[in-house]
């Protein structure tokens, strides 16, 4: 190939495409990492909030006991001799069959995914009656309650380490048993005429601390035939048997300590032990933690088909089938779960957070496509010259919009591609369709943008400083549009509650992430329309002073500005976002403490043990331990009647100690201090769902009351429901008795570490529950969720940071050219460098500063109108919606980083306008 077809080859469009890349690649190559940053954090958002959801579910999963979690029914029923078949009657190999068919059945019937996140049911069945048995006076317990049960997985949970297997439990069957050759239990066993004892196995453990051997009678009708000891005490389906793996201790103060023993039937009784027999069946499906909380699934479909499940009447086993007896009707399970609530509250956790998420990064990525315009328009004003050459050497409009759009689209799908797998390597996960198409959109907006801002016009050099008004007709309609979809949005959401439309389901509230984002495009517009008239009036008083570079700045920011809607939008984004997350993240925090003192009611709450004044006494003497108040529950229903209606109910006592627990004014959920008084009218103070009505009214026991505050629960002791709290001396003088109390509240004296506190009184009571408010607000600290938020917030507020920077440079390297002429001829005349920077910082200053301050507002607004429309119960896990809280620390230091930024991309812009060169822009060439 000779030099003439080389040189023709080199001016083709792609030779020409290539040669301005390599010429000017500075803002190109800028381009193509904004597209691939935000081609990252698009695709890695989603996937970490998909992380952080399924981490916060699996940590409230595991906070549930198998009992809490698994789907359990239950059912009364009375177990008779089983039926059998026609060909035997009086033989049933495996009476359990039926039971498991129709729990498979049951399981089988329900739609995805919750069929594959229950397990294959277990089961067994408890006797209702409890069998009192006086231990030897060697094991120190008084009595020994006995429940029977029968399991027929047992002799996959236990082995047998004395003794033998229990023979069956079926009288009138043919002889034979004992226990296979295997060790397990015979499929048939040896006669039982009534009266004789029945045969059981008791837990080892429980047989020493009784001083019990093989072959004791109990309770005047069992005999120990052997004790087990479960193979796995941590599987979790002993949680389902009370004191399967150890020894139940109830203690009495007057008697002393009683035990509490489970012994195991054959499992082919099915409880049976002798006339109609009543017991209790229990099936369950275990759910597993990993499977409810894995990537993916939707917790909303889980949580409606679950409530369907429990709603529907499942029919386990028919009557008449051969493994029950002729008085056993239909066997239906009541079914129940704890994972509906844990559920529920998970549902308002993950719209929240989306909400919230979607707020805050509305705001980087609204700033990074207006950078990616600019940008585009920054590219093709470095093309001009270029470009004006090919357009006037006979290329059409649209072979300039091709060739520049294939220049984006190299810029922009490998770029947006980088991002895509550098996210998918960091987060790895299930991959979605629609993560690649929002790779492709992002991936295309190079080319788009580029395509779009090449204009014929475009091409021309023109001058802008000639009028401060915009020349286009469409400018107020868009304006007016965009406030009237604010206002139309803001409304919608702040009424929400009043409709009873709020939002309940899972996914990003589309009202709540976009009413912020209009709201700030409103600021915008009303900066733009209103910033000229202090700006004007600026320029006019400058005009009268010595001195060229204020005035000059100014007259230019006025005729020519160079911030526009693009940086005006950054800063105004970017302060209200970092505004918005700083009070979110307050208010929230301030929220889940408030639930957490409304939960535990004191610095330390103690439930489990009966409060004699002997103990009490004790707590008192426990180092750090400064006030101890008791919470009692009367247990009756009464009449509580004002001057507007007559409401039931329950009664709540409390000491005269509590209000040095809580001090009146503490916290919203103190009660006041009157409800203390020595004399006069009964002071009470209602709550839950009693009507707020105060003032003089009646309550039956006692006679007349004053109803002196509403609470919305008991510190530390929700009784549900109605009820009314009250002075437990005053209770004590009117003649009534006092119940024992089971709750004391522990105020902790200054400086006292709560949590060492805590151990000490762990120490005096036993077993015992206790817990802490710390403790509770650390968890919620170090919750996946909050953790997640905080890191976003962060997260959003420096990268919007930074690309509010970027767009001020950006803007400011648009105008180098115009700026640079000016600047050349001043510093020819005499301008000083220093003056050059100074007079490149009031051409952005003005409208920088305006929009701080719009932005600092609007972030208060915003956080103000955030707070009303979301549901922030699913994060700070209460009832009610947290109040705004403001922390003028972190708020403040928020705003200073706001300003600090501002200042920086001032100082950026105005060392890059005193780098001018002289010659260069003095040149005459083919723009002058």
């Amino acid at each position: 190939m000779n030099g003439r077809h080389r040189g023709a080859q080199r001016h083709t469009g792609a030779g020409m495409a290539w040669r301005q890349l390599a010429t000017d690649p500075v803002v190109s190559v800028g381009l193509a990492l904004l597209v691939a940053v935000v081609s990252f954090l698009l695709t890695a958002a989603p996937r970490a909030l998909e992380d952080v959801n399924g981490r916060q579910l699996s940590q409230d999963l595991s906070e549930l006991s198998a009992q809490q979690r698994d789907v359990t029914g239950g059912w009364g029923t009375t177990v008779e001799l089983p039926v059998g078949t026609e060909e035997d009657p009086g033989r049933v190999d495996d009476p359990w069959a039926p039971f498991r068919e129709g729990a498979e059945r049951i399981r089988a019937d329900q739609p995805e995914p919750l069929r594959s996140l229950l397990a294959p049911a277990q089961m067994f069945t408890r006797g209702t009656t409890r069998l009192g048995h006086v231990p030897s006076v060697e094991s120190g317990y008084y009595e020994a309650q006995i429940t029977l049960y029968a399991d027929p997985d047992l002799q996959d949970l236990v082995d047998v380490v004395a003794g033998e297997w229990p023979a069956s439990a079926l009288p009138g069957g043919p002889g034979g048993g004992g226990t296979a050759t295997d060790g397990s239990p015979a499929r048939r066993g040896p006669d039982l005429p009534m009266g004789q004892f029945l045969p059981v196995l008791v837990l080892d453990q429980a047989a020493e601390e009784m001083h019990w051997e093989v072959g004791d009678e109990l309770a005047g009708s069992l005999r120990i035939s052997g004790l087990y000891r479960p193979k796995d005490p941590d599987d979790p389906r002993w949680q389902h048997v009370d004191n399967g793996t150890t020894m139940g201790v109830l203690a009495d103060p007057n008697k002393g300590e009683m035990g509490t023993v489970t012994a195991y039937l054959n499992p082919l009784s099915r409880g049976y032990i002798g006339q109609p027999t009543s017991v209790r069946t229990e099936v369950w499906y275990p759910v597993s933690v990993e499977g409810v909380s894995a990537a993916g699934l939707d917790t909303t479909l889980l949580r409606r088909q679950l409530t369907g499940m429990i709603a529907e009447q499942h029919v386990l086993v028919e009557q008449g089938d051969p493994a029950l007896g002729y008085l056993e009707g239909d066997q239906i399970p009541s079914f129940t779960t704890g994972l509906t609530g844990v559920l529920d509250q998970t549902v308002r956790q993950q719209r929240a957070t989306a909400s919230l998420l979607a707020v805050v990064a509305a705001g980087p990525l609204g700033v990074a496509v207006a950078v990616t315009l600019l940008a585009a328009r920054l590219v093709v004003q470095r093309r001009r010259p270029t470009l004006a050459l090919v357009l006037a050497r006979g290329a059409s409009p649209t072979q300039l919009r091709w060739l520049v759009a294939a220049e984006g689209a190299l810029l922009g799908v490998p770029a947006a591609l980088l991002g895509h797998l550098a996210a998918v390597q960091v987060l790895p996960g299930g991959s979605r369709w629609w993560e690649w198409l929002v790779t492709a959109v992002v991936g295309a907006a190079p080319a788009l943008a580029l395509a779009v801002t090449l204009e014929d016009a475009s091409l021309l050099q023109e001058r802008r400083d000639l009028t401060a008004s915009s020349r286009s007709r469409w400018r107020w309609v868009a304006e007016v549009g965009v406030v009237v979809l604010a206002a139309l949005a803001t409304w919608r959401l702040l009424d929400r509650g009043t409709r009873g439309d709020a939002a309940s389901g899972s996914g990003v509230d589309l009202l709540g992430a976009a009413a912020p984002v209009l709201l700030a495009l409103a600021a915008c517009v009303v900066v733009l329309r209103l910033y000229p008239l202090p700006l004007g009036t600026l320029t006019r008083t400058l005009r009268s002073r010595r001195g060229l570079t204020s005035f000059l700045g100014a007259a230019r920011a006025l005729r020519d500005p160079t911030a526009g809607l693009v940086p005006t939008l950054a800063v105004v984004l970017g302060t209200t976002i970092a505004l918005v997350s700083a009070v979110l993240l307050t208010t929230v925090t301030r929220g889940a403490e408030a639930v957490a003192w409304e939960t535990n009611g004191a610095d330390v709450r103690v439930r489990g043990p009966v409060f004699t004044g002997e103990l009490v006494a004790q707590l008192e003497q426990v180092d750090g331990v400064e006030d101890v108040a008791r919470l009692r529950d009367v247990g009756t229903t009464v009449e509580l009647g004002t001057a507007e209606e007559r409401t039931s109910v329950r009664i709540v006592l409390a000491d005269h100690e509590l209000q040095q627990v809580l001090p009146p004014g503490s916290l919203p959920l103190a009660p006041p201090a009157s409800l203390y008084a020595d004399a006069g009218i009964l002071p009470v103070v209602a709550g839950g769902q009693t009507p707020a009505t105060l003032g003089p009214g009646s309550l039956r026991p006692v006679g007349q009351v004053e109803v002196v505050g509403h609470l919305r629960t008991v510190p530390g002791f929700d009784p549900g429901g109605a009820w009314v709290l009250m002075d437990a001396a005053r209770w004590e003088a009117a003649g009534r008795t006092t119940p024992l109390a089971r709750t004391a509240l522990l105020s902790v004296s200054e400086g006292a570490d709560p949590e060492t506190v805590a151990r000490s009184v762990e120490a005096v009571v036993g077993s015992a529950v206790v817990t802490t408010v710390q403790a509770e607000l650390d968890d919620f600290t170090t919750s996946p969720v909050v953790v997640g938020l905080t890191r976003a917030f962060v997260g959003a507020t420096l990268l919007t940071g930074l690309l509010t920077v970027l767009a001020v440079v950006v803007v400011q390297l648009m105008g180098t050219d115009a700026r640079g002429r000016l600047l050349a001829v001043l510093r020819t005349l005499g301008l000083e460098p220093r003056q050059t920077r100074a007079l490149t910082a009031w051409e952005l200053g003005p409208m920088l500063v305006m929009s701080l301050l719009v932005g600092g507002l609007l972030g208060l607004a915003v956080s103000w109108v955030l707070s009303r429309g979301l549901d922030l119960t699913g994060l700070t896990g209460g009832r009610v919606q947290p109040q705004l809280a403001v922390d003028p620390l972190l708020t403040g230091a928020v705003l200073g980083a706001v300003v600090l930024t501002v200042l920086l991309a001032i100082t950026v812009s105005a060392w890059l306008a005193g780098r001018t060169n002289l010659a260069q822009a003095l040149r005459v060439g083919e723009e002058r």
